[in-house]
């Protein structure tokens, strides 16, 4: 989405992939997709890192995020896709959402390039929260029985899967840098492959956010 001119200038500077062969470019998509999982990567994640200093833990927690209903565990999915319309068929979501409509979202997103960020984790959300005018914020939470292939051009194959449902872009985006933070514990990710409640899941991200609001002040004093 961006004009021939521009791409031209992004060649000259070296910031895309690129080979030249006679007068022509010539582009391999897979260098194309990596290129962009790194782009998006680079302005979700380090460029919100810092945001997150500014919000009081209980503005940008996970934890508050989740309910029983909302958390499934030991799923089977045949598919990333089959995951995600799992997902939406049995959220407990607002009632007038058009959950086809937001899986088609979540989908295109997961194609601009793949929210498994994380060797153990990813995490899917629209690509534009706003028009389903979600009610409050959401994190759906799937425990997978097996790795998953995500599709991600790194080979990252997650066992837990949040789904971030939020009202805005910010949201979205903070509760992303957030659920990175937190789903980077190895520990934790054992933790609720082992769950066997939603309330116990629960119980493990909340004493998982309070080791790291803990680490937070520690590194503040």
């Amino acid at each position: 989405m961006v004009s021939e001119k521009t791409v031209y200038r992004m060649l000259d500077r070296n910031e895309l992939p690129a080979m030249r062969v006679g007068a022509q470019w010539r582009f391999r998509k897979l260098d194309i997709d990596t290129w962009l999982a790194e782009e998006v990567r680079r302005v979700e994640y380090d460029g919100q890192r810092g945001a997150l200093d500014a919000f009081a833990t209980s503005e940008i927690a996970i934890t508050p995020l989740l309910a029983p209903d909302n958390i499934w565990l030991s799923v089977a999915p045949a598919s990333r896709d089959d995951l995600l319309a799992f997902l939406m068929r049995e959220a407990s979501i607002d009632a007038h959402v058009d959950r086809d409509q937001l899986f088609r979202s979540i989908r295109d997103r997961e194609e601009i390039c793949s929210t498994s960020v994380l060797e153990g984790a990813a995490f899917p959300h629209p690509v534009d929260p706003r028009p389903f005018r979600f009610s409050r914020k959401r994190v759906l939470l799937a425990v997978l029985r097996e790795p998953l292939d995500f599709l991600d051009p790194h080979g990252h194959r997650p066992r837990v899967v949040a789904t971030i449902l939020a009202r805005s872009v910010q949201g979205q985006l903070l509760a992303f840098s957030r659920a990175i933070k937190l789903f980077s514990d190895t520990t934790l990710i054992e933790r609720l492959h082992a769950a066997q409640t939603p309330d116990e899941a629960i119980g493990l991200i909340g004493d998982a956010e309070t080791l790291l609001s803990r680490a937070k002040r520690t590194e503040e004093a």
